[in-house]
C-alpha cells in the first residue's frame, strides 16, 4: 500500500475538519488517537469508519488487522499523521469513529450532572470516572466542553466507548439529585446515596447556579482539609461516584 504523502489528500483533509466541533456534529464521526485508545473502542465492539496508520513506525500487525474490519485503512507519512493528531508523541494508530455508534443511555441508577465545565480534560476524566466507578451516565448542560474533543477523548482513555453521555440543560428526571456544593452545612458522607442518584456537579469557579441547588433533593459538600482548595469538576465527581459505589458494595 503506497503510503499518503500529500498535504491535500482528500482523505486526510477530511479527518483534520473533525478536530472542530461543529465537524464532528455535522459528519456524525470524530477522532481517537493512539492505540490504547483504539483498542478500548475494539474491546466494546466499535469498529472505526476508517484508519491511518502511521507509514514510517506502523502499530502491531494485529492491531491493523482487527482495524480492517472497519473500514478503509491507510498508511500516511508520519509528519502529515502527527499533524492529524494532538499528541506531543504523535500517536502510530489514529481512527474516525461515528458517533452514532457510541452508547445510547437506557435507564441507569447512577450518573454525574456536568454544568458548564468547559474544560475538556475535566468531562474526559468523569467520563472515566463514570466507566471505572459505575455503570454510570454521564449528562452535560449546554456550555460544557465536547467531550468527543481530541483532549476529551484522550482524558477519558477510550471511556468514551462504554459510557453514556446525554445532553440537556437540567439533570435526567427520574433519579434523585444530590448538587454538590463546597460550603454545604451537610456532608456528602451523609447522604443515603443508594437509591437511584444523578450528583449535579457545577465548574470550579462558578459552581452551580441557585435553580439547580434550590431543586436538588441533597445538597451536600465533600470533606476538605481546612483552608484547602475546593476540588475541581473532575476530582469531585470522582469522589462522589466512588462513594455511590462504596455505599452500595457494603454490606446491609
Amino acid at each position: 500500500m503506497e503510503p499518503i504523502r500529500s498535504r491535500a489528500n482528500a482523505r486526510l483533509k477530511a479527518a483534520r475538519k473533525l478536530q472542530a466541533k461543529r465537524n464532528r456534529l455535522t459528519a456524525g464521526l470524530f477522532l481517537a488517537e493512539g492505540e490504547d485508545i483504539v483498542e478500548e473502542a475494539l474491546a466494546a465492539g466499535i469498529l472505526p469508519a476508517e484508519s491511518f496508520l502511521a507509514a514510517g513506525r506502523p502499530p502491531d500487525a494485529a492491531l491493523a488487522a482487527r482495524l480492517e474490519r472497519g473500514g478503509p485503512v491507510h498508511l500516511v507519512a508520519d509528519d502529515l499523521l502527527a499533524e492529524l493528531g494532538s499528541l506531543g508523541h504523535p500517536a502510530r494508530v489514529i481512527a474516525v469513529f461515528r458517533i452514532g455508534d457510541l452508547p445510547a443511555r437506557a435507564g441507569g441508577d447512577l450518573g454525574v450532572h456536568l454544568h458548564r465545565v468547559i474544560d475538556p480534560g475535566n468531562v474526559g476524566t468523569v467520563v472515566r470516572a463514570a466507566g471505572a466507578l459505575g455503570p454510570a451516565f454521564l449528562s452535560l448542560s449546554p456550555g460544557c466542553s465536547d467531550p468527543l474533543s481530541g483532549k476529551g477523548v484522550r482524558a477519558s482513555m477510550g471511556a468514551v466507548f462504554r459510557v453514556a453521555v446525554d445532553h440537556g440543560e437540567a439533570p435526567p428526571e427520574g433519579l434523585r439529585r444530590v448538587a454538590l456544593v463546597p460550603a454545604a452545612e451537610r456532608s456528602l458522607w451523609q447522604v443515603d446515596l443508594r437509591s437511584p442518584t444523578v450528583f449535579v456537579v457545577g465548574a470550579e469557579r462558578h459552581g452551580l447556579p441557585e435553580e439547580l441547588v434550590s431543586s436538588a433533593d441533597e445538597v451536600a459538600a465533600i470533606p476538605q482539609a481546612a483552608g484547602a482548595e475546593s476540588l475541581n469538576a473532575a476530582a469531585a465527581a470522582t469522589v462522589a461516584l466512588y462513594e455511590a459505589v462504596r455505599q452500595r458494595a457494603a454490606p446491609g
